[in-house]
């Protein structure tokens, strides 16, 4: 019998998710490392030499071409102009624009009667159909 037990040390999710990434790069560099090294170990040195003076110029000039292709402005993208903002047409110039018709009134009606618990079932449903109601009869005034 323990009369004292021992603490789990808590995981940190990060540090153990930074060291799962981590460990997946290595391996996949270790990979690499080996598949290389097996194509490689029957080549003599001067060809290893050859080999790796390549991938280098290769590598290296491809880097130094995105450094200075980063660098390089065009006329087209010298400064960034922002567009005009259009203002939107007002909504509330049009006449039609949110009148509530006798027949969707009559749906909200028919749908109150058939659901007489909508209060407390779905207060916010309700909330939305008194709103339309209180638009309903604001423009027959």
């Amino acid at each position: 019998m323990k009369l004292f037990k021992r603490k789990e040390g808590q995981v940190n999710i990060p540090d153990k998710a930074a060291t799962g990434i981590a460990n997946g790069i290595l391996k996949s560099q270790r990979w690499f490392a080996d598949t290389l090294e097996s194509l490689t170990n029957k080549w003599k040195q001067k060809q290893q030499w050859i080999f790796l003076y390549t991938v280098c110029c290769l590598f290296g000039g491809l880097s130094i071409a995105a450094i200075v292709n980063s660098f390089k402005v065009t006329e087209n993208t010298k400064a960034i102009m922002p567009k005009p903002i259009t203002v939107p047409k007002n909504i509330y110039k049009e006449d039609e624009a949110f009148l509530i018709t006798e027949n969707e009134f009559q749906k909200v009606q028919e749908y109150k009667r058939t659901h007489p618990n909508l209060i407390k079932e779905r207060p916010g449903l309700f909330d939305s159909l008194v709103l339309i109601e209180q638009s309903y009869y604001s423009q027959k005034k």
